[in-house]
Parts: C-alpha cells; sequence; structure tokens
C-alpha cells in the first residue's frame, strides 16, 4: 500500500520528480564515469609494472639492497647457491607461481663509435620477458605502452642473446638510423662488481619504450647474461615473482615472507606497487585517488542537497496532506516511510537510466579513440574509460544510501511539529516545537 501511494506521489509531482531525479541521474552517471577512469588507469599502471617493467607480482631483493645496491654492488647481490635456495622456496609454492625472472642493473656508457651517452643498463630473463609481453592482461589494459615491435619480436632476445634494445630517445641521441639492424654493433662500457672499467660488444637490434618522459633517454635492455658478462660475474640484483591468475598478491606475499626467514640470508621482498620500489605508481593512483574523492565528495553534496531541497519544497506544498495522513491513522513511521520510499523509487529509477547512459557513454568515447598525452608520457595513449559492474554497484548503494538519510532527515523533521498545525497548513521547520501530540 505504501509503495502504491509512493509511485503515485511521484507521478502528481512530475516536474519536481524530475528535476530531482535528473540531478540524482547526472551525478550517478559522473561518478560512475569517475570511477571507470580511475579503474582503467589502476589497471594500466598494474600490469605495466608487473609485466612491462617487469617487477612481478613480487620482488625479492637482498636485505637493504634498495639503498645500497648502487655503493656496495657485491654485498648486495644473490650469489648462484642464494639464488638455487630462493628457486626452490619458490618451488614449494609452484602451484601458485607461474614463472620467474631475474634481473640485474648497473650504470654504464652506450657508444656507437662516434657518441657516447651515459645510460642505465637493464639486464633481463629473457624467457621471462617474452611471457611478460605475451600476458593477455598486457594486451588488454596496457598495450598503448609496449611498441608495436616488441610484440612482434618478443623471441628476438632468445634467438640472438647479444640484442640491445634502446628507446627512441636514445635513437634520437645517438643518430641511429631507423629501421634498427640487429647487426649493428655497438659497445657498453661500465665497472665490474670488484670496480674495475669493463666493455663488452652488443648488436643493436630492437627498441622499446619506458612508458615516462623522463627516463626515455636512459634505460636500455639487453638479456641478463650479457650484463652478467659485463660486471664480471654470475650474481643478480633481483628476481621477480609472477602469480598465476586468480592468486590474491597479499597472501602470498606473507606465506613467501614466512618461508623466505628460513633461509640462511635476509631478503626484502615488495608487492609491484610498493612505493620503495614504484614510486610512480604510488604518486599517481595517489593523485586519482585524492581527485576521485574530491569530486565524490562535491557530487555526493550536491545530490544530497538537490533531494533536501526538493523534498523540503515538496513536504510545505503538502503540509495538509500529511495533516490528514496522521488524522485518518497514519502512524509517523507510516509517513516519514511513504516519504522514504517516495525518494528510494525515484533514486532507484535514475540511477537505473544513469546505469544505461554511463554505459553508452563510455562506450562511445571507447570507439571514437580519443588519444591524448598523460602528464610525464613518452607516448600517446587512448582515453579509455573501463565501465565496471561492481563500480557502478559501489555507487548506486552509495546515493541509494544518500537519498534514504536525506529524505528520513527531512520527513522526520517535519513531523515533530504539531498537528492541528499541520491541518492548519501554518507549521514551520523550527527544531525547537513541540513534540507531536497524539491522534
Amino acid at each position: 500500500m505504501i509503495w502504491k501511494f509512493a509511485y503515485r506521489n511521484l507521478l502528481r509531482n512530475k516536474r519536481r520528480s524530475l528535476s530531482t531525479g535528473v540531478a540524482i541521474c547526472v551525478g550517478f552517471v559522473g561518478l560512475n564515469l569517475l570511477g571507470a577512469y580511475i579503474f582503467r588507469a589502476k589497471m594500466a599502471l598494474d600490469t605495466t609494472s608487473i609485466y612491462s617493467a617487469q617487477k612481478g607480482h613480487v620482488s625479492i631483493f637482498k636485505k637493504d639492497s634498495i639503498e645500497q645496491y648502487q655503493i656496495k654492488p657485491k654485498k648486495y647481490i644473490f650469489n648462484v647457491d642464494e639464488q638455487n635456495q630462493i628457486q626452490k622456496v619458490l618451488a614449494d609454492l609452484g602451484d601458485q607461481v607461474e614463472y620467474t625472472g631475474k634481473q640485474i642493473s648497473v650504470p654504464g656508457l652506450l657508444s656507437n663509435g662516434t657518441k657516447s651517452h651515459p645510460v642505465v643498463i637493464y639486464g633481463f630473463d629473457p624467457v621471462a620477458f617474452k611471457k611478460s609481453l605475451t600476458q593477455p592482461a598486457l594486451l588488454e589494459w596496457a598495450k598503448d605502452w609496449v611498441l608495436p615491435s616488441q610484440l612482434e619480436d618478443a623471441d628476438l632476445f632468445l634467438k640472438n642473446p647479444e640484442t640491445l634494445s634502446i628507446t627512441p630517445k636514445i635513437a634520437e641521441l645517438l643518430s641511429f638510423n631507423y629501421p634498427l639492424k640487429s647487426n649493428e654493433p655497438v659497445q657498453m662500457a661500465a665497472r665490474t662488481l670488484d670496480g674495475d672499467l669493463n666493455a663488452i660488444n652488443a648488436d643493436l637490434g630492437a627498441e622499446h619504450t619506458t612508458g615516462m618522459q623522463f627516463l626515455e633517454d636512459t634505460i636500455v635492455l639487453i638479456p641478463i647474461a650479457k650484463v652478467q658478462e659485463l660486471l664480471a660475474t654470475d650474481a643478480v640484483e633481483s628476481i621477480s615473482v609472477y602469480l598465476k591468475p586468480g592468486v590474491s598478491v597479499d597472501p602470498f606475499l606473507n606465506e613467501l615472507k614466512t618461508k623466505m626467514a628460513q633461509i640462511g640470508f635476509a631478503t626484502d621482498l615488495y608487492r609491484f606497487d610498493d612505493p620503495i620500489i614504484n614510486a610512480i605508481h604510488s604518486g599517481s593512483m595517489g593523485f586519482l585517488y585524492v581527485m576521485g574523492g574530491f569530486f565524490l565528495f562535491l557530487i555526493c553534496t550536491a545530490v544530497s542537497l538537490t533531494i533536501i531541497n526538493s523534498l523540503t519544497m515538496g513536504i510545505i506544498e503538502r503540509t495538509r496532506e500529511i495533516g490528514t495522513l496522521r488524522a485518518v491513522g497514519f502512524k509517523t513511521i507510516d509517513v516519514v516511510q511513504l516519504f522514504v520510499r517516495e525518494s528510494i523509487l525515484l533514486s532507484v529509477i535514475s540511477m537505473f537510466f544513469g546505469v544505461l547512459i554511463s554505459f553508452l557513454v563510455s562506450s562511445a568515447i571507447n570507439a571514437a579513440n580519443i588519444r591524448f598525452f598523460p602528464p610525464g608520457a613518452s607516448t600517446m595513449i587512448q582515453f579509455v574509460l573501463k565501465w565496471n559492474l561492481y563500480i557502478a554497484g559501489f555507487v548506486f548503494i552509495l546515493l541509494f544510501i544518500i537519498a534514504s538519510v536525506s529524505s528520513f532527515l527531512v520527513i522526520k523533521s517535519k513531523l515533530r511539529t504539531k498537528l492541528i498545525a499541520l491541518l492548519n497548513d501554518t507549521s514551520t521547520f523550527d527544531d525547537e516545537s513541540e513534540e507531536e501530540e497524539s491522534t
């Protein structure tokens, strides 16, 4: 009965219902699309960190290596025996681990015989590199951060372990000609772990992008065996662990920490998004969360005020109706439920249309293939809104609660007025008015 009254009252006050419904719908669409953008940005940063940057879901370092490796590299690396111990621990967790990769990096000098440029030489496991570049998640969420040539030549480093990959910026600085030829010789020089100067030859034959403008003139990639040759070592700086689909990172990380504590040397374990090893991810998501929270506050406040204003005006116009309902036997809770259910019905209908509109808008934007340069990015990327049912559900529940609470507070304050005042339509919204008289 009350739901039926609520529905009829919405139809009877069409203009006010429409204006309030539009406000709720617009607020829902705005929050939904904002959530879709943040969700896409997070998934893109996650996948590039895990696969493109080869951090894995979990990175294993020697204890204090992050702070001390560049100062005392020989002390803060994993020798062959330590690598074997770690691999044995990971083998015990084989039901959760898909594959692993080893890395080592060193500052050095890249030369083509006529020009030289300081770089960071990053050695990687070519098998893990190929697996990472062909991951469905990377192709779905972060394809714009991977050059087409990288996808085409994912197994290039397996075919030729001497191949060096550079960024387009480094190619420009050293005047390399396109297309890059796999047999064009280059030289790399660096200090070994014992402090001696060493140099090796490599074949220039691939290119990549770091995704960040300030790193484009810095990073070169080459299979780890060549970097170990340059450093005169068989050690590695870190080991990345890539988990199977569906495996949660945090429970695995806690289990791995327990097992690693039992081996004979100390290690540090980091999630892929830990600010210690991935400040870019942490800073970017921190900014997006703050921005999202700010707009969430603004939109929710605007929707709440719109509902309160609409209900207030409606109650003022329907004062005698409220008094009549009370006079014929409606209890206070019944009248409150009537107005609250009107607000609930209006919110549900409005947000139903909001779901359709937000889905259509996100689909249209994605189909338009709008491209832009994010701040600090090295390449243009597509502006994508990943509409997500969970985000839509969260926004739905949030606005539903706001609408219900707002309507409850407004009508509750009105029903504190005397019944005779309601019937005479002389009431006000005075919080200090006397308690209602029983009928």
